[in-house]
């Protein structure tokens, strides 16, 4: 009672931040403070049951019988994230988007913030269709909301609706899976489903859950929605969409699946392909990216592929009653779910600070942020390294719980989807490095190649505090992650009830055998570096001259590599890539340009063109929409009208 009432008391929190900062009439402090110490509360909730184990329930009077919020390991899982993001991001968006915005963007931000926080946290606890569904529109309408922040920009405009459209979309898909889970159950609660039920309805339910919850994941077709919203938002409301937001998709295919007696066959390995495909998908087109925001949001659909390859893992395992597949794809799963919310809020908290300097998104305009930003160069870098799956960070180890994984199941006998998997983690792990190569190179290092480059600044501690924070947990799950091993046992037995413990005894030796590698390696790189900082001369205390460079002073502007010849190899591959350049036929040719435009395959030139003409046929029903109070009331008495004569037909007319 007392975790799921700290967790109740973090949502009220939460709400009553939103309110505070939306009036103008209280000082804008009290609303962050209280945002803070509702972060706070939260994870402390969901600290306590994911060390303990032990959940706790609450039920109350609701219509057609008692609701009840219960809050679990599951539900800690994906709590603990929310409210360290939230609460950083109050933190970072007191400088990045302060209160004097115009057209009050800065109160209604913080409000529209405040209540998205309210609904995911308790959406994480709700046990009951309805409530559930309630949550999950309100959570929806305040993301719409905070991507249109900047609505006076067109581009922003279409994002936040075709969002809204793709949302609502999936909307329409749970309700009718919720309505097929009362039909199953009986009624609205959310409680484990008995054996021996209808096959084919448990396998609709589930069917239902992946496709509504892939449309809020962004799984492969359905993510088309997603880099534009990530790109049009404040950097600190990305962070939320992307390590928080995009899970919610997981968690209720976890939730669901978790509720059903049995996993039909096939479901498991149909995930786990599909995630490799959204994995290998999203990397390659975050490879191909100018704009460094879009990079992070196609990047966020690589990781989210991932997950759901842990996902499909694990349904694959409870299928054929395998509990160290069930472990190791779920456990892998959540672990992927918690250092991905850690490091790409770090990434997006970096962009939006790069983007508070220099007022760009446009990689081939910026270029040598090093010298100018050292802090956030700095502090970024350990997200580069953990989005690669580089060691000693924290995403190596999830990948890694992975790898066992596909490994497991190949020596198991499922072998097209984990054969599938094994190639897709491993490309997907190399394309990553180089994308990121792509994306810290182009910004940080090298001469400017613009006007805002050579402005820029580290912004104030408001905004690096959170980065630093974020920065210092890469590196420390990377190395303590052997700690989170019971957590995670804990998490899967909540999500597969009966599964054994079999993580902590599987892998706990293997951990610290790497977190023992891993911290040599980083006191051999220390050392490194203190030698060669020893080794250099002082400014002005070499008298060698230099050596002689041909003539060759400095690098042009002109002559520094940009991120789109950066990743000009793969273009043979990405056959959403155009290149413009004007043909040379004359002895003296005028200047030629060369112009290269990227477009998503699936969402641009496929799932695109189909949507427009669809919007166009039913913009003809505005017809219908005279502006006459006549008119419809003609419309009510019709169908009143109609709804009569069929109860007529029916044989259902009272008297």
């Amino acid at each position: 009672m007392l975790d799921v009432a700290l967790v109740l008391t973090a949502a009220c929190g939460w709400i009553g931040a939103a309110f505070l900062s939306w009036s103008p009439r209280v000082d804008e402090r009290w609303g962050r403070w209280l945002g803070l110490v509702a972060a706070l509360v939260g994870s402390l909730g969901a600290v306590r049951v994911l060390v303990s184990g032990v959940g706790s329930a609450l039920e109350f009077p609701f219509w057609r019988g008692p609701a009840r919020l219960e809050l679990d390991a599951l539900s800690g899982a994906f709590l603990l994230p929310l409210q360290l993001v939230a609460g950083l991001g109050v933190i970072y968006g007191k400088e990045y988007w302060p209160l004097n915005r115009p057209k009050g963007a800065g109160r209604s931000l913080r409000f529209q913030y405040g209540l998205l926080a309210a609904a995911m946290t308790c959406l994480f606890v709700a046990r009951h269709g309805l409530l559930f569904l309630l949550a999950w529109e309100s959570m929806a309408l305040m993301a719409f909301l905070l991507i249109a922040t900047d609505h006076e920009a067109p581009e922003v405009r279409r994002a936040s609706w075709v969002y809204l459209v793709c949302t609502h979309t999936g909307t329409l898909l749970l309700t009718a899976m919720v309505i097929l889970l009362a039909r199953r159950s009986g009624g609205l609660a959310w409680l484990p489903l008995p054996a021996g039920g209808p096959s084919g309805l448990d396998a609709w339910i589930l069917l239902l859950a992946i496709l509504g919850f892939g449309f809020k994941a962004g799984l492969l077709p359905l993510h088309f929605w997603l880099p534009a919203a990530h790109a049009s938002s404040p950097s600190h409301v990305s962070a939320m969409l992307s390590a928080v937001m995009l899970k919610t998709g997981i968690y209720g295919i976890l939730r669901i699946s978790g509720l059903l007696p049995a996993i039909p066959r096939g479901v498991g390995s149909a995930l786990l392909a599909l995630g490799a495909l959204t994995a290998v998908y999203g990397v390659g087109n975050a490879l191909m990216q100018r704009d460094y925001k879009r990079l992070l949001a196609y990047s966020s659909i690589e990781n989210l592929g991932i997950i759901a390859m842990g996902v499909g893992l694990g349904l694959a395992g409870r299928a054929n009653h395998d509990p160290w597949l069930v472990a190791l794809g779920f456990g892998g799963a959540i672990f992927h779910v918690w250092n991905h919310a850690i490091f790409k809020s770090l990434l997006f908290f970096g962009a939006g600070s790069i983007l508070h300097a220099t007022g760009t998104r446009d990689m081939e305009a910026l270029g040598g942020l090093a010298a100018r930003m050292p802090r956030t160069a700095l502090l970024m870098f350990p997200a580069v390294l953990a989005v690669s799956a580089l060691p000693p960070f924290n995403a190596f180890l999830s990948e890694w719980f992975l790898y066992r994984g596909v490994f497991a199941s190949l020596s198991r006998g499922y072998p097209w989807s984990a054969a599938l998997a094994l190639m897709a983690l491993a490309f997907t792990g190399g394309l990553a490095a180089v994308a990121f190569a792509k994306f810290y190179g182009i910004l940080f290092l090298g001469t400017p190649r613009g006007p805002a480059a050579g402005h820029a600044h580290d912004p104030s501690r408001t905004m690096l505090l959170p980065m630093a924070a974020l920065a210092c947990l890469c590196l420390g799950t990377g190395l303590a992650g052997g700690l989170l091993l019971p957590c995670l046992d804990r998490i899967v037995a909540a999500i597969a009830p009966g599964s054994p413990a079999m993580l902590a005894q599987g892998l706990g030796a293997d951990l610290r055998l790497l977190a023992g590698a891993e911290a040599l390696l980083l006191a051999g790189g220390f050392a490194a570096y203190l030698w060669w900082r020893r080794s250099t001369p002082a400014p002005g205390g070499d008298s060698r001259p230099p050596t002689w460079d041909c003539g060759y002073a400095m690098a042009l502007p002109r002559a520094e590599y940009t991120g789109s010849s950066f990743s000009d190899a793969w273009a043979p591959v990405q056959p959403g890539l155009k290149t413009r350049m004007r043909r040379i036929t004359a002895i003296f040719p005028r200047p030629a340009a060369f112009r290269s435009e990227f477009r998503d395959v699936v969402g641009d030139l496929v799932l695109g063109p189909r949507m427009e003409r669809l919007a166009g046929r039913l913009l003809r029903f505005r017809g219908l929409q005279p502006g006459y109070l006549s008119i419809y009331i003609l419309y009510v008495l019709l169908a009143l009208l109609g709804a009569f004569l069929w109860m007529v037909l029916r044989g259902r007319l009272p008297g």
